[in-house]
Parts: C-alpha cells; structure tokens; sequence
C-alpha cells in the first residue's frame, strides 16, 4: 500500500495528475468508483490515491453524457523521481547523441533505482476524453435520487498513452537496461513517437514494470458525488388553530471538482 500511495502523490506533484494505479488498469469516463487505500487525515476523507475499486457507471444507471475528445494534440510524458533515479547511455548512443539515426544494436539505456518507491514515467502519444458538459450532467443527477454513494468519485476524464513504460522500484537498489530504438530518449522531453521499438532486456533488484505496452490508461479526472441539504422553518396551523413551528428539508446533489493541490499534505 504505501508504494501505490507514494506513486499517486509523485504524479500529482510532478505532473498534477490523478494516477490511475496500477497504469493501464480498466477504466472509463462515466465510472463511478472508490479508492479503498485513500482515507486519511483525522476525519478519513478519502483522497484519491492508490488502487480503486468500480461501484457502477452513469450508463448502467441510464445517465446519459457526452464524451469527447479533449487533447488538442497527443501529447508526450518522461519523469524521473529526482535524486532516486539515474538515467544514462551505454554503448554507441553516446558517440553522437545529435544524430537520431544512430546504430542501435549494442546501445542501451540503463535507469538505475536508488530508493526504494522511486519512479521512471514514461508515455508518448496520450490523449484525454471525457465529459464535455459538467453542468448538463449535474442537472441531469439532480433528478436522480439514487445517484449518491459514500466516499465515491465520478471519472470524468481519462487519459490513454498510445505506448508507455512505467517502471516503480519495491527495493532501495534495482535496475533495468532499456534497449532498442532510444535515441529519442536522451533527454527529459521524449522524442519519441509509439512505433519505436524498445524493449526491458535485463533487471536487476525488484521493480513493479509495465513494460512497453500499447494503449496504456495512466491519468483520470474525478469529481466528487455530494450532497447539499438546505433547511428552513415553517409553521404548521394545528386543528385548534395554534401554530407549530417545523423543520423542513430539501437536498441536491451536487459534483464537486477534486483540486489535487488540496490533498497533497494528507
């Protein structure tokens, strides 16, 4: 647990993004999910870092939307934890790092770990789509009496890597040897697109990998299912004519944006 947490708050600091832990795991705009690892604080208010868990969908709760792509353009990610994780050349890349048709065969890329929970991110080509009309939606809600669960969020947006490596160490040494198509990664903006080829071809130690996959989930944006209940007095004339103060209520539900600032002290 505390290594998926750690991930979660990196990737926000850095990034100012919510995680999805672990990276390519299933999820969609529309969900309406729990993260069971994220109370904390004196009151437990639930954060959303860690694994999470799916309660249901709008859709299958008959909540229509409509989704749209958001990225203008794909957009690429690289990040090391910083003073954790070493990045650097073997072989012939390091003869012309200019050239980016260098001879790949003996060249390699090492990333060594030196702490344990420290993180190398990379991803290329990631676009978001989500809910493009927040106000509709909630007006929508509002006449739902059944959408309301507690310590839940709403995924209003997802994003999706075309390919990505993501590489978090569980020990306070470890290293893999990248190799293949890296000369685009010689520095920290990738330039490199989701057809080059590389490949893990050696570890050290012990890391959780995602190995160079294609369509990989990494970021989500959520919102938080609430509810506000409004109050007032009136007065209700009784058969002998008195008048009986009464307490009456009313409620709505209300979707409240998650500012990921807030809970990076929790």
């Amino acid at each position: 647990m505390p290594l998926q947490i750690q991930y979660s708050k990196e990737i926000a600091r850095e990034l100012g993004k919510i995680a999805v832990y672990f990276p390519g795991d299933e999820v969609k705009v529309g969900d309406i999910i729990r993260f069971p690892f994220g109370k904390k604080g004196l009151f437990r208010k639930t954060v959303p870092w860690g694994t999470f868990s799916k309660v249901t969908s709008l859709k299958n709760l008959g909540v229509t939307y409509k989704e749209s792509q958001l990225s203008e353009s794909p957009d690429p990610y690289q990040f090391s934890t910083k003073n954790a994780v070493n990045v650097g050349f073997n072989g012939n890349i390091n003869a012309d790092l200019t050239n980016d048709k260098l001879p790949q065969g003996n060249a390699s890329l090492s990333i060594k770990f030196s702490s344990e929970g420290a993180i190398y991110f990379l991803a290329v080509g990631c676009d978001k789509t989500g809910i493009d009309d927040i106000i509709a939606l909630e007006n929508q809600i509002q006449s739902k009496s059944n959408l309301l669960w507690d310590d839940t969020f709403l995924v209003t947006s997802v994003t999706i890597a075309q390919k990505a490596l993501i590489a978090q160490s569980n020990s306070k040494s470890s290293e893999l040897i990248i190799g293949g198509e890296i000369s685009g990664l010689k520095s920290n903006t990738a330039n490199i697109n989701a057809d080059a080829k590389i490949s893990i071809i050696k570890e050290k130690g012990s890391a959780f990998i995602k190995d160079w996959s294609d369509n990989v989930t990494i970021f989500m944006e959520v919102m938080k299912l609430e509810k506000e209940i409004f109050s007032s007095t009136k007065r209700i004339t009784s058969s002998n004519s008195s008048s009986i103060p009464s307490e009456e209520s009313s409620e709505r539900i209300l979707l409240k944006k998650v500012d990921i600032e807030e809970y990076l002290n929790y």
